[in-house]
């Protein structure tokens, strides 16, 4: 069992939520709904507050270039870097919100949200950090509604996992301008997606909105044959016990754990992901207390600490 060891609202006001959190070495990241981006240490002093003029923040990274990405409502990507407290920018094309993001050494990709819902209203962006003006990549027909999760491969850095409300999950080849080529696998969990990824280098997991969980696997079937089936656990909330799933999450030695909340019983927990074959819920660490009766949004882990944020507008540390 782990215990709070430290809590602050980081200087925001009553009624924030804290969405997202990011960490580059000893700076750690959040970003909430009063749209500012804070920068604190590991013991949660504040080190940066900055608050983006109509941003609507709802995205937030790291990159490996020592620089946090976010991102929002006013379809402007910023990255801060917190040793220069210096901001660049990237601007979405036609202006829409940003939804997703995710980075890859120089190459940054962007999902856009629904303003319509329809094909060609939403767009999965690539820019190139050294040359931003324009995007490399605008794959604008996979998707028909809000883009919530991209990924890239861990050890294929051109292939490129997207994830939306209109319930699927489509990985690209972002080396292929178009798209129809660029389109190597669609999945369909039959949900909207909350979060999905790479579980391992031949497999990806989704996890939906109405808290199922799938993992898929993405080797290339044999001509004429059927793909393998994806392993669907189904509705984990009666299996984990819990009332909502935040995210897969990775420790720092690489192996994944799930990691889900419990509002009435004021609980957060991690469970460790064994497999892959198969895949099962092992042990599990309990954070209790959590935030209270609010949800938490978003949980960081490292080596004997995880950092968690929610809706009670506090970042909370947990040791074990």
């Amino acid at each position: 069992m782990a215990k709070s060891i430290a809590s602050s609202t980081l200087g925001s006001a009553p009624d924030t939520y804290l969405y997202a959190l990011a960490r580059i070495g000893d700076c750690f990241a959040t970003i909430g709904s009063d749209d500012s981006l804070r920068l604190f240490d590991p013991s949660l002093k504040v080190r940066q507050t900055a608050q983006p003029r109509n941003s609507g923040l709802s995205c937030l990274k790291a990159t490996s270039k020592n620089a946090f990405l976010t991102a929002g409502r006013d379809g402007t990507i910023r990255l801060w870097d917190p040793r220069a407290k210096q901001v660049s920018q990237l601007a979405e094309p036609q202006g829409r919100a940003v939804s997703a993001l995710a980075c890859h050494e120089n190459v940054i990709a962007a999902g856009t949200e629904s303003a319509k819902e329809g094909l060609g209203d939403v767009s999965v962006l690539l820019y190139d950090t050294r040359n931003p003006a324009v995007p490399l990549r605008n794959y604008a027909e996979s998707h028909t509604d809000s883009i919530t999760q991209l990924a890239f491969h861990p050890t294929q850095p051109n292939v490129l996992l997207s994830g939306s409300t209109d319930g699927l999950v489509t990985i690209f080849d972002v080396n292929q301008a178009d798209e129809e080529d660029a389109l190597n696998q669609v999945l369909n969990p039959r949900s909207a997606v909350h979060c999905a990824g790479f579980l391992t280098p031949d497999q990806a997991y989704v996890l939906t909105t109405d808290e199922q969980f799938l993992v898929y696997p993405l080797a290339e079937p044999v001509e004429g044959s059927e793909p393998a089936p994806a392993v669907d656990f189904g509705d984990v909330r009666e299996r984990l016990g819990c009332m909502y799933v935040i995210d897969l999450l990775r420790q720092p030695d690489g192996q994944p754990v799930i990691a889900y909340g419990h509002n009435d019983r004021r609980t957060l927990s991690i469970a460790q992901l064994t497999g892959p074959e198969p895949w099962a819920f092992g042990q599990t660490v309990e954070l209790p207390g959590a935030h209270g009766d609010e949800v938490v949004r978003d949980v960081l882990l490292t080596d004997q600490r995880a950092y968690s944020c929610g809706e009670d507008g506090q970042v909370r540390v947990w040791q074990w």
